[in-house]
């Protein structure tokens, strides 16, 4: 029995109002894109510009959707692929907290030792099926050599498909032709996904104009999500928030397959919640951006894009019951919405800013649970086991030995504490987080490493700074 859950509109007509009226902003309102290439590209193609500001037709998004691949195949280093748009969840990992939050609350700034460590938790993951040259902040780096030095690290220690460099056109060039040369391959295969985040609702910096350009001629994959927070660079309504994002991904959609049509695009449907009673009012782990993430989810499958929705993220600053109940929010949308792409999955805290090590573990646990609640349970005559209720009669009384049905529906954690009081007193009181403390020591213990040629040793000497090789 596979059990199905709506969340959101089930509304289509709510779904066509939002799309007619993101078309709507993209022929009267207009799009700015901060990059005299990008106007040039709408230009080229019959748009009408005025300096920065680019007004797309419905012509031109219907094109663009038609071209956009239902489906497509990432490839890691090792030869090894997934197929986004299968119909399967793959789970993409964290992308730049400046902030590692350890077991105590104490909190300190990423360091090389803690980029290792995270790439090494990535790639040791039974749930993680992506790594991320990204996954934390690098600025104990010059910035000369920044860009150089993540992507380095990340193929020193990453087989898994790479989420690769967006920092502006060299960045992104530099990125994508270091890792073909270190893959070996010379074909358009997909071997780098670019995360390219809207500035505000309908803007896009230059240098994700630039990155998103470079993606695009390569035919690269893209993951487009929009930049509107709810109430300051919006109308305080959802339905005005969530249709400017919109109108947004639609923008950079057509700006993409004007200059390669059949470039690859995940819509990600992430959202930034406000509090205005705060100084700083994003507000990541809201009840709302389930809504949102909902709406999110309808919109890619209306156009047929693969899709991306819900986060681990918290606002909380500790792991204590805030941000184990916005972590399991942002998993219940993917999981429950059988998106594509579940990312930032695993290990975030305090608004995006940091990384714990114990949360990418429980963080973990919680996918594997909902994978578990995703798979339903069978009902036939082995499972509903009448002769073993005949046997034991009506007052259901009756020790067996441990079957294998037992196993195979029952989901067991590692790191919940079932036990009795008197027991888990016994065992010295533990906590989920000791216990993941303790499995992660014995994670990065397991690691690894691939075996390297001597071209890919080269590559890594040349762009990794000497005193981080």
């Amino acid at each position: 029995m596979k059990l199905y859950y709506g969340i959101g509109t089930e509304n289509d007509g709510e779904i066509q109002r939002m799309h007619d009226c993101s078309l709507r902003i993209l022929k009267e309102i207009g799009a700015v894109f901060h990059c005299g290439d990008a106007v040039e590209v709408f230009k080229k193609h019959g748009a009408k510009t005025d300096g920065q500001t680019v007004w797309i037709t419905e012509e031109m998004v219907e094109d663009a959707l038609r071209a956009v691949p239902k489906t497509f195949d990432w490839y890691g280093c090792g030869g090894g692929k997934i197929t986004v748009g299968d119909g399967q969840t793959y789970n993409l990992p964290g992308y730049g907290p400046i902030y590692i939050c350890r077991q105590d609350g104490t909190y300190e700034k990423t360091s090389h030792e803690h980029l290792i460590d995270m790439h090494k938790l990535t790639e040791t993951s039974d749930v993680l099926d992506a790594s991320n040259a990204n996954i934390l902040d690098v600025s104990y780096v010059d910035a000369a050599h920044r860009e150089q030095y993540r992507l380095g690290m990340a193929l020193k220690y990453c087989q898994k498909p790479l989420m690769g460099l967006v920092e502006g056109r060299e960045a992104a060039e530099f990125g994508l032709e270091t890792m073909r040369r270190f893959y070996g391959v010379s074909d358009e295969r997909i071997i780098a996904l670019g995360l390219i985040d809207t500035l505000g609702p309908m803007r896009l910096s230059t240098a994700m104009t630039e990155a998103l350009m470079v993606y695009a001629e390569n035919k690269q994959a893209l993951l487009i999500g929009p930049g509107q927070t709810f109430g300051l660079t919006t109308p305080q309504s959802l339905a005005a928030a969530q249709t400017l994002g919109n109108a947004m991904i639609l923008a950079t959609i057509v700006l993409a397959q004007l200059i390669n049509p059949g470039t690859p695009v995940i819509y990600s449907s992430k959202y930034s919640g406000d509090d205005m009673r705060l100084t700083s009012s994003a507000s990541y782990g809201a009840i709302e951006g389930m809504l949102v993430g909902a709406a999110g989810i309808k919109l890619a499958r209306y156009y047929g894009l693969p899709v991306h929705a819900g986060s681990a993220n918290t606002d909380a600053k500790v792991l204590d019951y805030q941000a184990g109940a916005e972590a399991f929010m942002g998993t219940a949308i993917a999981y429950l919405g059988q998106v594509d792409c579940y990312f930032q999955s695993c290990g975030t805290l305090d608004s995006y800013n940091a990384m714990s090590y114990e949360k990418f573990l429980l963080d973990e646990e919680r996918i594997r649970a909902f994978r578990r609640l995703a798979s339903g349970f069978e009902i036939d005559e082995d499972t509903l086991m009448f002769e073993t209720m005949k046997k034991c009669g009506p007052t259901g009384q009756l020790f067996e030995r441990t079957k294998k049905t037992y196993y195979r529906d029952c989901f067991m954690p590692k790191y919940a504490v079932r036990d009795g009081h008197n027991a888990w007193t016994a065992r010295g009181c533990p906590t989920s987080a000791a216990l993941a403390a303790q499995d992660c020591e014995k994670r990065l213990e397991s690691y690894a490493p691939a075996a390297l040629d001597k071209e890919q040793e080269k590559i890594l000497q040349e762009i990794i700074p000497e005193q981080y090789q």
